[in-house]
């Protein structure tokens, strides 16, 4: 990649070259000419911190097809909704994130190449208690979304509001990985059982698509390619069904509680869900502990 470096009589025009970087994803051109105005010192690990945090947010905008120059609040919510999925037990990390892109658009505004508000202002942030921000559909409206939803939808929705899975699991979920004769679930390295719910489902769907008993050999399970196209599946559905969106894992987090509330079992939970430590479990527990008077302990190792 080429990096455009402008002359010392540039600087006038820096608003300029700027905008146009960012508008034609050219990533490192545009850090280099915030180069002077990131902070920290040159080298340094703060400065070191601030442009690992701009560049990751600058390639998400651009793999998203996001405009970075006019990014709204509603980008701003999006985006933090990635790094809670990658950070969901770090809210520290999510708020230095958080915290170094909004002083990517005070300069950005103060360079003039940012005309305003600053669209992650006023995020609503995790706290240190994770079950305070576990996102959940409840009881109601997933009935709500299975009410509106199509065969396709409702098949989608039970993968993760009842198996479990991840959106990239499903995404990368094939027909060879659905066994509805021993009612099995094949993701990852995870056998998962499929409930009465989920398998008629899943056979409704097999239907629709003229599958019948004989399932393809190789094919997607979903005409969908991408995390991208998951989320816009999701909202969708909530739009039909007029359910507040909210992203993928909210219907993991009611698959967890879902386990726990009838098992009361935490180590099951998380052996269903892959996850390899309690303490990824340990904000359903809390959760399910404040909605209702189960009291269970993770340090239950039962299985």
């Amino acid at each position: 990649m080429i990096v455009y470096i402008p002359s010392a009589d540039a600087n006038d025009r820096l608003p300029e070259h700027l905008r146009r970087a960012l508008a034609r994803g050219d990533i490192e051109s545009a850090l280099h000419l915030l180069d002077d105005h990131t902070p920290g010192k040159s080298g340094g690990a703060t400065r070191r911190n601030y442009l690992s945090s701009w560049r990751r947010y600058l390639r998400w905008a651009q793999s998203e097809q996001r405009s970075v120059l006019n990014a709204t609040p509603n980008d701003a919510v999006t985006y933090l909704n990635a790094l809670l999925h990658a950070h969901a037990h770090a809210p520290a990390t999510i708020h230095n994130h958080v915290a170094r892109l909004r002083a990517l658009y005070e300069r950005l505004h103060a360079l003039g190449a940012h005309l305003g508000p600053n669209p992650f202002d006023g995020l609503r942030l995790p706290t240190n208690r994770p079950e305070e921000h576990r996102d959940v559909y409840t009881d109601d409206e997933l009935d709500q979304l299975l009410a509106h939803a199509t065969v396709a939808g409702r098949a989608l929705l039970l993968l993760g509001a009842h198996a479990g899975l991840t959106g990239p699991q499903v995404v990368r979920l094939r027909w060879p990985h659905v066994d509805l004769t021993r009612r099995l679930l094949h993701a990852d390295d995870l056998t998962l059982p499929i409930d009465d719910d989920l398998a008629r489902e899943l056979q409704a769907y097999a239907v629709e698509r003229n599958h019948g008993d004989l399932l393809p050999s190789d094919a997607p399970l979903f005409d969908i390619k991408s995390d991208h196209e998951l989320r816009a599946a999701v909202y969708a559905a909530c739009t039909r069904a007029l359910v507040p969106y909210k992203a993928w894992r909210a219907l993991r987090n009611h698959a967890g509680l879902r386990l726990l509330r009838a098992s009361g079992d935490p180590a099951l939970v998380a052996a269903r869900l892959g996850v390899r430590t309690f303490k990824a479990v340990e904000p359903l527990v809390k959760l399910l502990a404040r909605a209702s008077d189960h009291t269970i302990s993770v340090d239950d190792r039962s299985s």
